[in-house]
């Protein structure tokens, strides 16, 4: 047998921890996705009420308000409502990207299903995944940094490769000086120029991802650069693991699959068993179709290469430092 590649071993190695619900009935996954979306016994999303009959006569069961007559079924409201694809198959590619990036090839192949439905799957995992994370604002000491997803190992001349899009890596730092929670912010333009973020970008970042009271270091040194290596590695990490699995990915999608990084990552660093905190995702909230998912806006690719004075930005931002965090505006 050939040896096997790094990219095979490095599937493998994630993958091998990834639980498989393949041999459940579908009986048996409606009652799992059931204790997952009402852990304390059903209660009627209209008035509430607990009073419920069953109704079996279809594949999934449907629960029937007794006050109301609201009928709800198990998959209603969740990532999977909509869908004919088996609960088995849905839990099994929630296992997947729990641990590691999916590509569509590889779980079709891996559950059984056309490319099409399983590229469906996946993009309404991440959009659930995403919608996790936007809630969660970092807190505490708060460091910012840059990023280049698809990032070419040459730098463009021009500034930035034609599928290089740069975003800001925020992230709550602990007493050890490591990233505990972190969040990711495409630029839809203005926000970053090569090297460095804007102080526009900053403040937009903060503005969104930041609780009002956090303390936020925006040191800079005499080129302009924020955060630290820590930082960095985290978005290297979440950059490399799009590579691997999926070379490049298009700016339209580009904001989900870095949040899909995110959210495992903040869950792990957490102490949360990702794969249980993902599946109560699923179960908690609907999901876009098809033509909302290829309907997404694309976001414009930032303007590296028009003049601006880098001299000024640099005095911007340690001003902002200095509101933020007096005593710390220079590196």
């Amino acid at each position: 047998m050939p040896a096997l590649s790094f990219f095979q071993t490095r599937v493998l190695t994630d993958f091998r921890f990834a639980p498989s619900f393949l041999h459940l009935s579908e009986a048996q996954c409606a009652d799992m996705l059931f204790r997952i979306r009402w852990p304390e016994g059903y209660r009627c999303p209209r008035c509430q009420s607990t009073a419920y009959s069953v109704i079996r006569t279809r594949r999934l069961p449907l629960y029937e308000c007794a006050v109301c007559r609201k009928q709800c079924s198990v998959i209603s409201g969740t990532v999977m409502e909509r869908s004919r694809t088996p609960l088995s198959k849905w839990f099994t590619a929630a296992s997947l990207i729990a641990y590691n990036c999916v590509s569509a090839v590889y779980l079709s192949r891996r559950i059984g299903v056309t490319y099409k439905t399983a590229w469906l799957m996946l993009h309404k995992l991440r959009n659930a995944m995403a919608g996790a994370v936007e809630g969660d604002l970092l807190t505490g000491l708060v460091r910012l940094d840059l990023g280049k997803a698809n990032r070419r190992l040459i730098p463009s001349p021009d500034g930035l490769h034609p599928t290089e899009h740069p975003y800001i890596i925020g992230a709550s730092m602990n007493g050890a000086g490591e990233p505990e929670r972190v969040r990711i912010a495409i630029d839809w333009g203005g926000d970053t120029y090569p090297g460095k973020i804007t102080p526009e970008g900053a403040l937009r970042f903060i503005g969104q991802h930041v609780d009002k009271s956090a303390s936020v270091d925006l040191t800079v040194d005499d080129w302009g650069r924020t955060g630290g290596l820590a930082i960095k590695k985290v978005g290297w990490s979440i950059e490399d693991d799009i590579r691997m699995f999926h070379h490049t990915v298009g700016a339209k999608h580009l904001h989900y699959y870095l949040q899909e990084g995110v959210y495992r990552y903040n869950t792990a660093r957490s102490g949360t068993n990702v794969l249980t905190a993902l599946m109560r995702v699923t179960g908690s909230g609907g999901a876009p179709d098809r033509r909302a998912i290829v309907g997404r806006p694309v976001p414009p690719q930032p303007d590296w290469t028009s003049y601006r004075d880098v001299h000024r930005m640099i005095r911007k931002m340690r001003e902002l430092a200095a509101e933020r965090m007096p005593g710390k505006s220079s590196a």
